[in-house]
């Protein structure tokens, strides 16, 4: 979860209107962003809209697989790559430092997303369960490898530790939105890391 960075632009004009998209979504969500106030502040037209995009929902799967892309190719400001204790305390606190930057005004983006999901969304729902997927197979990794060492108690399971890692950051960003700070957020941080580590053999 973090801002889309645009890399290369072979289609400027589909990418300034993904890039703005994505912004205006995480932002205020994306039933309260119309396609005018996309194109608006993209500064695109409605026929170059319909040119790349079937509707708003082709869009939103656009925008969710070019963050997914962003995402595999390791660049996006939040670092997936946790090989180490240090690593995942890391990767917890760069969404701290990213909540803190936008003064604890947004969630997590992909989170906003589907927090608006309804009913028959299945490729939206698709599209955000393979960007979570990709977040917590990455501390999944990490604890498995810590499993494979003996580096972890016999009855702990890894991929249960993965799942309530992914869930702290989640419920983390959605507080920290909630009561535009952070603390909440930090101190669930420190008791998860803290019992984690007392997992550790």
């Amino acid at each position: 979860c973090s801002m889309v960075k645009v890399k290369k632009e072979n289609q400027p004009a589909r990418l300034k209107i993904i890039q703005t998209a994505f912004d205006l979504f995480h932002k205020q969500g994306v039933n309260a962003t119309s396609v005018d106030e996309i194109l608006e502040k993209s500064q695109a037209g409605k026929s170059q809209f319909y040119y790349y995009f079937k509707n708003k929902e082709d869009l939103v799967h656009s925008v969710l697989m070019f963050f997914y892309g962003q995402l595999k190719n390791n660049e996006l400001p939040i670092n997936n790559k946790i090989e180490s204790w240090k690593d995942l305390e890391r990767w917890f606190y760069n969404f701290v430092g990213m909540q803190k930057a936008m003064n604890c005004d947004r969630g997590c983006p992909i989170g906003t997303i589907g927090s608006e999901l309804v009913t028959g969304q299945d490729l939206i729902r698709q599209d955000i369960k393979l960007i979570f997927e990709f977040t917590r197979n990455s501390l999944s990794r990490f604890f498995h490898g810590l499993k494979v060492k003996g580096e972890l108690k016999d009855s702990v399971d890894p991929d249960v530790l993965a799942d309530f890692c992914f869930t702290v950051m989640q419920g983390g960003l959605l507080v920290a939105k909630i009561n535009r700070e952070s603390d909440i957020f930090e101190n669930s941080i420190q008791q998860a890391l803290a019992y984690l580590k007392s997992l550790a053999k």
